[in-house]
């Protein structure tokens, strides 16, 4: 009797070890393993969404072009399009102005395969009565997206200030008055505060010239950056340049 009362303690003893063993696997096993290369790729994979709304604007006399062309080959400024248009005998348009949170940003154009050969840079104060910067550079015979970069011997831009920045292609080299003009605002505001990632906080926010920056520079010094390219493709979606979103960055300024 006692030799069975053993067998049955010993019994019980295994039997309560597997029940605890059990409970404690159990819960490990239905935790889901996330390796960080599976974290990165669900980061990467997250959808850009620009907020093109939230730019501020002003209103500015007629004749301002973000676009124009020599004979049938384009030159764009590369910044989300005007949605309001210049209504009957209004003399002004509502203008919309984009944000850099940086002192010295880039900005951007999208040249096709042009026979000119240089290329004027222009930064303004917002009347336009004062030339803070200018450059002329050499193109590429490439068509793309040619960035200019605003070098530290340019005046920094101001917090709170807006400037009209332009470049003019001379379309005809031996004809002068043939140039073309593309125009577009940006204003420097404070730095966002958001923390994670740098690049949606910055689309989340509108911040233009920043996040376009950011991309366009990373695409330029990585070409096979596969999410800079998705990313890339959903900023242009999401900014209204659908028509952009294959084009190649050829040519960063410096100077």
């Amino acid at each position: 009797m006692r030799f069975s009362r053993n067998i049955k303690a010993v019994f019980l003893a295994l039997l309560l070890g597997t029940i605890a063993a059990i409970d404690l696997v159990e819960p490990a096993l239905a935790r889901p393993v996330q390796s960080s290369n599976s974290a990165k790729t669900q980061l990467a994979r997250r959808r850009l969404n620009f907020r093109v709304g939230v730019r501020p604007s002003r209103f500015r006399v007629g004749g301002f072009s973000r676009a124009a062309s020599c004979g049938n080959q384009p030159l764009t400024a590369l910044v989300p399009p005007q949605t309001q248009g210049l209504a009957a005998g209004q003399k002004e348009v509502q203008d919309p102005v984009d944000k850099t949170t940086v002192d010295r940003p880039t900005f951007f154009i999208h040249l096709a395969a042009l026979p000119a050969k240089t290329a004027q840079f222009t930064l303004q104060n917002e009347a336009g009565t004062e030339q803070l910067h200018s450059v002329k550079f050499n193109l590429t015979d490439k068509a793309g997206i040619v960035g200019i970069t605003l070098p530290k011997s340019a005046p920094a831009l101001q917090v709170g200030q807006k400037y009209v920045w332009q470049v003019s292609v001379a379309c005809d080299s031996e004809n002068a008055a043939n140039t073309v003009v593309v125009s577009s605002w940006v204003e420097r505001v404070h730095p966002t505060t958001a923390t994670g990632d740098q690049l949606m906080a910055l689309a989340e926010q509108g911040v233009w010239q920043d996040a376009l920056s950011l991309l366009a520079l990373r695409r330029f010094q990585q070409p096979g950056d596969r999410a800079a390219e998705e990313n890339w493709s959903a900023l242009m979606e999401d900014a209204g340049l659908p028509q952009f979103k294959q084009a190649k960055i050829v040519q960063i300024v410096r100077n």
